[in-house]
């Protein structure tokens, strides 16, 4: 910061006299103040959304405003203001307990050379996180930039990772005779390699993977074969490569491409940002991130804020079912997004986000108003009837709204915010909508050291601090069986959620998953005699880590549990992922033929994306295929080709389907016809903490 810029100072302090000394101390300092005195949280909320400040001085015994009241608001609002403390007490643990609070850090009162270091200090370090911001933003531009280059190449360009396809461009998929770039996807690049060439290829790659990122760019000539089965020689350049932040090798082909490729292949993102979904007047998706791309843009440079705002549909795809049938659940969704459009205040866009959901971006807008526009839009949708067929539906909504600010660097953070606002909404029925607000911990928490994970696991094992959550399955067959999954949460000691994404990992470099897995397996045994005992006829889908598929005392502690809640053993499926089964195959299958004759079945899950998936199943005996979510999305975009033949070949050696991250109902007809048996998704409902799905609806 230039030494005559002035420091926009926020000061907190019962005694204005206090407050006139600290700015008259900093002027006498040779610095530039530009001071607040504030004394209430309605009057830090409002100066706070006028404009942006660079520091704030309190008091740790303030009481008209406390530090942690302000703190909390700094938060809510997405503003960096960090906050110095004084205090009058002598000592580490005033100081310890002002960090804890927050606080930059803690002096005492009346230091003020000290003082004067750690200002200077403090407006240094916000301005290297402002430059970081800023590059962070730069650099999400150009890497959206680049993949809409590689995308529109006229080169065929693929990236291979571990002998699979991670990405190809449409240029590579026209080389092959592809239709779509997705067919090639996940794929063993071996697959499309002519068997007279195979031992060539896969010795080049070996030695790729030996030399690492010593290699340099090489050309090797090879045969392909053709979706049509021809054979065809291409000579490709071949170097190492990074795509999504993994190493991988690059496959370029120069030229291939047709001359109108760029044309054809040009990303959805370079749409006017007018352009519009076929389902109503709304934005598509892709124009709507473009959109929040350049709103993110304009509040970094402006210093202004905005909001998100996600709206959820509740029990949709059930009630439309049930009224009018699943074949008019596109023309409900177009005429709420109709409607919807007419609620959003001007200026602002909209988006249908999901199958059940949408997104509205006000941009230059604070905390509350975004509030109130999304408890006023919440209001009138409930309010809101739809007529179809001459039938009338109503919906219940829940809305949430996030914050984007000059500290935002990427459009999935304010998207995220208000899609956890949104559950908070559904939690809270007292209220139209909800604002999202960061946990005191949240900043701590993304830098949680593999040692603080280690005692946070240990502290909940110990102390029971897990938390089990049911998503539901649904027959598209009418069995009146109720299926849900069992997920988990972890709580640290403040209730805050962990997921497993960000413990599972240093849980099993610590060798405790196997104990996790024995907890939820009790925990759901005991939710499960207390529902059942209502009458459901309620099975649960649990998974498996690595380090329960290889204990071999699984089963005979499993036949314990299930004698000790009376429940018979078929009450549960013990689900494991494909790639952990095909690690630990010979493990796999002992552990699932015990399960087998114990009665209870067994599911793998993430189906379909190995070399050869089918092969698993002649080893290990699975009752239930659960597809990999990718063949939804592929069907959710129209491409129903592999999809249908891996159904069938499932069905055709008796497998009962499971198909998840159901989010559209257009593809319920197809899944209908391709004779899946059941259905998961947020379509249906999200995880929640307790088994309430109205199974009778549907069936």
């Amino acid at each position: 910061m230039n030494a005559n810029t002035p420091i926009r100072l926020l000061i907190l302090n019962d005694s204005r006299d206090e407050a006139n000394r600290l700015a008259s101390m900093l002027t006498n300092a040779g610095k530039t103040p530009d001071a607040q005195h504030v004394e209430s949280e309605e009057a830090l909320i409002k100066v706070l959304q006028e404009r942006s400040w660079d520091l704030l001085i309190g008091h740790v015994d303030t009481t008209n405003l406390t530090p942690e009241t302000a703190l909390k608001q700094i938060r809510k609002l997405n503003k960096d203001v960090p906050m110095v403390l004084l205090t009058d007490e002598e000592g580490s643990l005033a100081i310890v307990d002002g960090l804890k609070k927050g606080a930059s850090d803690v002096l005492l009162v009346d230091e003020d050379q000290h003082l004067l270091q750690v200002i200077t200090r403090e407006l240094e370090n916000r301005e290297y996180r402002s430059q970081s911001r800023y590059a962070q933003r730069k650099l999400k531009d150009v890497e959206r930039r680049n993949q809409q280059l590689l995308d529109s190449s006229k080169d065929a360009i693929a990236f291979v990772e571990d002998g699979m396809f991670l990405y190809t461009n449409d240029s590579f998929a026209q080389l092959l005779g592809y239709a779509d770039r997705d067919d090639l996807e996940c794929t063993p690049i071996i697959d499309v390699i002519d068997p007279s060439d195979q031992e060539t290829l896969r010795d080049f790659l070996k030695d790729v993977a030996t030399k690492g990122n010593m290699l340099d760019t090489q050309v090797l000539a090879f045969k392909v074969l053709s979706e049509d089965g021809q054979s065809k020689t291409i000579n490709v350049d071949i170097s190492l490569a990074s795509y999504d932040d993994e190493t991988c090798v690059q496959l370029l082909v120069p030229g291939v491409g047709k001359s109108q490729a760029s044309e054809s292949s040009a990303p959805s993102t370079s749409k006017s940002p007018d352009s519009t979904t076929n389902n109503s007047n709304l934005l598509d998706r892709n124009s709507f991130v473009e959109k929040l791309y350049r709103s993110l843009d304009v509040a970094a440079e402006n210093e202004q804020t905005g909001a998100v705002i996600h709206i959820e549909i509740d029990q949709f795809l059930p009630t439309v079912v049930q009224k009018v049938g699943a074949l008019a659940a596109d023309r409900v969704l177009k005429n709420i997004g109709n409607y919807l459009k007419t609620l959003c205040p001007e200026g602002s866009v909209a988006c249908q986000f999901s199958g059940n959901g949408f997104l509205v971006l006000v941009a230059n807008t604070q905390a509350n108003a975004a509030l109130e526009i999304a408890e006023t839009i919440c209001a009138r949708l409930r309010e809101y009837y739809v007529d179809i067929d001459g039938s009338s539906l109503q919906f219940q909504f829940f809305v949430g709204a996030g914050l984007f600010s000059e500290t935002t660097t990427t459009p999935d953070t304010p998207i995220m915010h208000a899609l956890k606002a949104g559950e908070l909404a559904r939690q809270n029925d007292s209220k139209l909508a909800e604002l999202y607000e960061p946990p005191q911990e949240e900043g701590e928490a993304t830098a949680r050291s593999d040692k603080d994970l280690e005692r946070l696991i240990q502290k909940a094992l110990d102390n029971g601090r897990f938390k089990l959550l049911f998503q539901p399955i649904l027959s598209l067959r009418g069995s009146t069986q109720e299926h849900y999954e069992v997920l988990m949460r972890m709580l640290d000691s403040k209730g805050n959620e962990i997921t497993p994404d960000e413990f599972l990992e240093v849980a099993d470099s610590i060798g405790i998953t196997a104990k996790i897995d024995r907890w939820v397996i009790l925990e759901a045994l005991k939710t499960l005699t207390s529902h059942r005992a209502n009458g459901h006829n309620t099975r649960l889908i649990i998974n498996l880590s690595n380090a329960s598929i290889k204990d071999n005392t699984l089963p005979e502690w499993l036949a314990i549990a299930f004698k000790a809640a009376k429940l018979p053993s078929d009450s549960l499926v013990f689900q494991m992922g494909e790639p952990e089964v095909n690690d630990h195959i010979t493990q796999a299958k002992t552990l699932s033929e015990k399960l087998t004759d114990l009665g209870a079945a067994v599911c793998i899950s993430r189906f379909g994306c190995g070399v050869n998936p089918l092969n698993a199943l002649q080893h290990v005996p699975a009752k239930y295929i659960k597809i990999d979510g990718t063949y939804t999305q592929e069907l959710q975009e129209g491409n129903t080709a592999r999809f249908g033949e891996l159904i069938k070949e499932l069905h055709t050696i008796e497998k009962v389907t499971i198909v998840p991250f159901v989010e559209n109902a257009s593809v319920l007809s197809k899944l209908w016809q391709s004779g899946v048996h059941y259905i998961q998704g947020f379509y249906l409902q999200a995880p929640t903490d307790s088994m309430n799905y109205e199974f009778d609806s549907d069936n």
